[in-house]
């Protein structure tokens, strides 16, 4: 879900009398989790939202971001670094903007915003995403991380993360994505330890997200340990029930692009599973037994059930059900009765 100061067109200010600095995190988290109308009510009724008076850089960038011709948008942006090259919110839109045109000028370009972004996140004492004078330096921090992972500069993306991990507790708050972006990275690195202390973590705050559990399952698979992969397939199955339709396709990674058309996230669904993973795509279309070793433990799981397709057939065409109808047949099967 995209946070709700993203989806804000200015900057948030205080009513004369500034309400609570905690209270009011704690209500933009609340919305984040929920999005119920009630907290967005509340937020509204200590929040104003409205034109502040802006200087002349700041003007100039609301007027880029609402050109909606990205050329267009780009152009006025690059006129209006030119005046004001340290302009933070222009310099990290015209690098969006521009990030199909990776090339090495765009690198060098993309790691001195990234050091602007670290000097600022410390200014914020490192602050988690439950503060929001961090959020901007840790959406650019993530971009860059999502950047170095996707053009395979993986080295990169993995101190990264590791530096990011170093000040963000796993029961405080990640920028959105980041917790899937970094399982990814650590699961391209190979690094399964990385992997089994942040599953560790989470069992121990009793946070069961199915995407990390994904996660800990694929680096489970890389290093050949198979019946700790069968464990992890039948608890994953247990808590996300959309896990079958997901991995019992043979073309499950290159499905992952369907997370690219979600609008809404649905937490434990077929969907949440193919976000999680997705970062993870390009790595994972290299590596065929993963693929089919995700397969095989889906198949392996369904006809464990008992009421697998499997054994529904079998039942069918044993020699108690001769002379019996289909759709008799699938009563009985629905009441759970598949032997004779």
């Amino acid at each position: 879900m995209t946070s709700f100061t993203e989806k804000s067109d200015y900057p948030l200010s205080f009513q004369e009398s500034d309400p609570d600095k905690e209270f009011v995190e704690k209500l933009f988290e609340e919305f984040e989790r929920t999005g119920a109308p009630d907290t967005l009510e509340q937020l509204a009724s200590v929040l104003v939202f409205e034109d502040l008076e802006m200087d002349e850089a700041d003007e100039l960038f609301y007027q880029a971001m609402e050109e909606e011709d990205e050329e267009m948008q780009l152009r006025l942006l690059t006129n209006l670094l030119a005046e004001y090259p340290d302009h933070f919110e222009a310099r990290f839109q015209s690098l969006l903007l521009r990030s199909t045109e990776f090339s090495a000028d765009y690198l060098k370009e993309l790691q001195d915003f990234y050091q602007v972004a670290l000097t600022e996140w410390k200014k914020a004492d490192y602050e988690s995403w439950y503060s929001l004078e961090a959020r901007s330096s840790l959406t650019v921090i993530t971009f860059v991380t999502e950047t170095y992972l996707q053009e395979g500069l993986v080295g990169l993306a993995g101190q990264v993360v590791d530096f990011v991990r170093s000040k963000i507790a796993v029961d405080d708050r990640f920028p959105p994505g980041f917790v899937y972006l970094m399982l990814s990275v650590y699961n391209a690195l190979y690094k399964t330890e990385e992997i089994t202390d942040f599953y560790e973590e989470q069992i121990g705050q009793e946070w069961q997200d199915d995407g990390v559990i994904v996660h800990m399952l694929i680096a489970t698979i890389l290093i050949g340990d198979m019946d700790a992969a069968k464990e992890l397939f039948r608890y994953l199955a247990n808590v996300n029930k959309e896990a079958l339709q997901v991995f019992d396709n043979p073309h499950w990674v290159q499905l992952l692009d369907i997370a690219n058309e979600v609008s809404t996230y649905r937490p434990n669904s077929a969907a949440s599973l193919q976000i999680a993973l997705h970062p993870l795509q390009a790595f994972l279309v290299t590596k065929p037994f993963v693929i089919h070793q995700m397969v095989a433990l889906a198949e392996e799981y369904q006809d464990s059930l008992p009421d697998s397709p499997r054994k529904r057939l079998e039942f069918f065409n044993s020699p108690c059900m001769k002379g019996i109808q289909i759709d008799k047949g699938r009563y009985l099967c629905d009441a759970g009765i598949m032997s004779k």
